[in-house]
């Protein structure tokens, strides 16, 4: 009896201590005490970077470090990319992740295209991109190309294939580029025809029938499918934002996971507190509730947290346009923001891309580790990132005596 009373009691203490070792409860030989700490997870991605606390080289990711609570900087660095740096909160029996993107200090340039891309138009889906050949040196090659960014085994992997040809009629470099909600087809449209492309094969446009006749049907349908689907989006936030985003606020973009609302301010507001149930251990940076039109923030759904992002431009694309044209760019917009402001979600949903004049800017969605990737000549303000996050395409001329369109080229973020 008394050893089954021993093996109780032995059982139950070992599950308390273990219990209270996993919350970063710590036995100190100074303070000859029980302690309590909480967990500092140091990871990143690329691993093998060393990892800074207060300014002392303490381990190297990935790493889990039992920490006094209180505020940290934390720095992590490994050689050719740039280093990370925040002000971390540690909070008793909670656990604190950095979650580090790095990136490379000097990233490479890899050219996609070799003869020129005209209108360039990204999908929906963020796997392809739609653009114009209409200079190459043989003019069966002219027309519309499709380039797939989405990594396949490489027996059925094709980087882009041509789905129209080019007849004289069609005005190549007058064509508007649109893609349907599905990421299926694309318009290729100009004031006198309209044709609507499957992007999965090649399009004979002497053959190909006119659609300038039903096109406002089609669009008609396009916008409907774009106002269920942003609908559907909307009516799962608080009714704070759901009102917001009728009243408030403009250009919403949802972060690739869905967890994130990237939004530009039109009228001062304040967000009111505990819209949403905070989780433990959250995003300690300064945030702002209180804002301003012409701002651009990203709230955090999951962490009731909003974050000022930067200033949008007031002149940007003011440019005078017709009736359709304005349709059609509505469309797009919906897709590719960039014709709206200067910033645009990454994969990652963590981070966001700014372009800052001549540079290209990787941050964390809270506004922090503001990145320059990519500092040089680069056309129409095109970025685009490719779905896993390993690249960023640019439009470019990098020969400025190059009689050429500018071509599409990778920087690599790995």
């Amino acid at each position: 009896m008394l050893i089954t009373l021993a093996v109780g009691l032995f059982l139950t203490a070992g599950t308390l201590t273990a219990i209270r070792f996993a919350k970063g409860y710590r036995f100190s030989l100074k303070e000859k005490k029980v302690t309590e700490t909480g967990l500092l997870v140091a990871n990143s991605f690329p691993t093998g970077a060393s990892v800074y606390i207060n300014d002392k080289l303490t381990t190297a990711t990935n790493d889990t470090l039992n920490l006094p609570p209180g505020d940290y900087q934390v720095k992590i660095v490994k050689d050719g990319y740039i280093p990370w740096e925040k002000n971390l909160k540690i909070e008793r029996e909670l656990v604190t992740q950095t979650s580090t993107r790095l990136f490379p200090a000097v990233p490479s340039l890899n050219s996609l295209t070799y003869t020129g891309a005209l209108n360039v138009t990204p999908s929906p889906d963020g796997e392809k991109i739609a653009f114009v050949v209409a200079s190459a040196s043989a003019s069966p090659k002219n027309g519309l190309w499709v380039l797939n960014l989405t990594n396949k085994p490489l027996s059925f992997s094709k980087d882009s294939n041509q789905v129209s040809n080019h007849i004289p009629t069609f005005d190549l470099n007058q064509v508007k580029l649109v893609w349907s909600p599905d990421s299926s087809q694309v318009l290729a449209w100009n004031e006198k025809d309209s044709f609507l492309l499957d992007t999965n094969k090649l399009n004979d446009l002497t053959t190909q029938p006119d659609v300038t006749a039903k096109l406002s049907l089609i669009l008609n349908d396009w916008e409907e499918q774009i106002r269920l689907k942003n609908k559907e989006k909307i009516i799962k936030l608080p009714e704070f934002f759901q009102e917001m985003a009728t009243t408030s606020a403009k250009n919403i973009f949802f972060s690739p996971d869905g967890e994130k609302l990237m939004y530009t301010a039109t009228a001062s507001a304040t967000i009111p507190k505990n819209l949403i149930p905070s989780l433990p251990a959250s995003n300690n940076q300064p945030e702002q509730r209180m804002i301003e039109p012409g701002n651009i923030y990203v709230y955090d759904l999951k962490e009731d947290k909003n974050f000022f992002i930067t200033k949008s431009d007031p002149n940007q694309d003011k440019k005078d346009k017709t009736a359709m044209e304005i349709r059609l760019e509505n469309i797009s917009n919906q897709y590719f923001p960039l014709n709206l402001q200067s910033v645009q979600w990454f994969p990652s949903s963590n981070h966001v891309i700014q372009i800052d004049q001549d540079k290209i800017i990787v941050m964390e969605y809270d506004g922090t580790n503001q990145d320059s990737v990519y500092a040089g000549p680069f056309k129409n303000n095109f970025t685009f990132p490719w779905p896993d996050g390993s690249k960023i395409i640019i439009l470019t001329s990098l020969n400025t005596d190059s009689p050429l369109p500018p071509n599409l080229y990778t920087i690599d973020l790995k």
